[in-house]
């Protein structure tokens, strides 16, 4: 019975070897899909989100992520619930607001 035993632990030990873990793929940032409608192309690109304290009532976010300003931004004050005003330009973020609020931004598209 202990000799079974023992081969049962050397076979779990030998056996737990063949199992390995793989980091997973980094998701994409882009996806395109296809319809009789008519199709489009969803692109992240990347990392374009942050937050920033406001001076005055008055913020810029200098940024190559923003292209133009037809980008689709969404801000929020973290601080109060005052509203907010983000207007995108090409490589920058304007942002206004109340005092020295903090503000959450990130760019859709």
């Amino acid at each position: 019975m202990r000799i079974a035993l023992i081969l049962m632990a050397l076979g779990g030990l030998m056996g737990t070897g063949c199992f390995t873990y793989s980091v997973p793929p980094t998701p994409p940032t882009s996806m395109t899909a296809w319809s009789p409608t008519g199709g489009f192309t969803l692109n992240s690109g990347g990392n374009c989100a942050g937050q920033i304290a406001l001076s005055g009532g008055f913020a810029t976010v200098n940024d190559a992520c923003f292209l133009s300003s037809y980008d689709v931004v969404v801000c929020s004050d973290n601080t109060l619930p005052n509203p907010v005003r983000c207007t995108p330009a090409p490589g920058s973020l304007s942002l206004s607001g109340s005092g020295s609020d903090t503000i959450s931004y990130a760019r859709l598209k």
